[in-house]
């Protein structure tokens, strides 16, 4: 599992700016190893994505039945879906919605949206997160979701994070987003321009205008 954050620097390495830059690459080291905390995050929002993608396949089958559902300016609409189940480990995971919706005209359109999404996944021992977006839209064909506006993840260890937009790819285990994003935590809090999680949540790289802040007690114990 890897953390990465990318900084920008004009200059040259020559003279006595050799020796800054390995002091500099010694601090970048020590602190993508106080950020290691950070990686159950990124698990989380693949985990979420597979969940997600589940969720509506189930509520979605291909031959969707009408009578199921009201339909309201050309929208097949499902009020309340959910569903819930337990991981290998018996913790238990759920996902609702207020609404979901597609094309009345198109039943089998690949694309779903959902309203209001309320998710709880675990994470680790005795960890949980709460996942909470406005909106979401999932694209059957490519099994992609686009979540276009904020949305929050928010771990029972204290960490929270709060992302402006973001794509989830669930065949690849990737995320990417192009907008900020800032977590905070009890021993860091890390704000970026930009995020990708790769290698579903084994890796995580921010980037454009980085800044970390690290707790003394974080420092502590790392070392200087």
């Amino acid at each position: 599992m890897s953390i990465a954050t990318t900084t920008h620097d004009d200059k040259g390495l020559s003279g006595p700016s050799i020796e800054e830059g390995f002091r500099k690459a010694r601090r970048h080291s020590g602190h993508v190893r106080r950020l290691k905390f950070l990686l159950p995050l990124a698990a989380v929002v693949i985990t979420i994505g597979l969940i997600a993608a589940t969720f509506l396949r189930s509520i979605v089958p291909d031959n969707i039945s009408l009578d199921a559902a009201s339909i309201e300016n050309g929208m097949i609409v499902m009020t309340n879906p959910g569903m819930s189940g337990r991981n290998s480990d018996g913790i238990r995971y759920s996902l609702k919605a207020d609404r979901a919706l597609l094309p009345a005209a198109n039943p089998d359109d690949s694309t779903v949206l959902l309203e209001n999404v309320i998710a709880t996944v675990p994470v680790e021992d005795n960890v949980t997160a709460v996942v909470d977006a406005a909106r979401t839209l999932y694209d059957r064909a490519t099994e992609k979701l686009t979540i276009n506006d904020p949305f929050t993840i928010e771990l029972s260890n204290g960490m929270h994070a709060d992302f402006t937009s973001a794509e989830i790819d669930i065949k690849a285990g990737t995320l990417s987003s192009d907008t900020p994003v800032s977590v905070t935590a009890p021993q860091a809090s890390v704000v970026a321009e930009n995020v990708n999680i790769i290698d579903n949540g084994q890796k995580i790289r921010f980037g454009g205008g980085v800044h970390v802040t690290l707790s003394p007690s974080a420092l502590a114990r790392t070392g200087q």
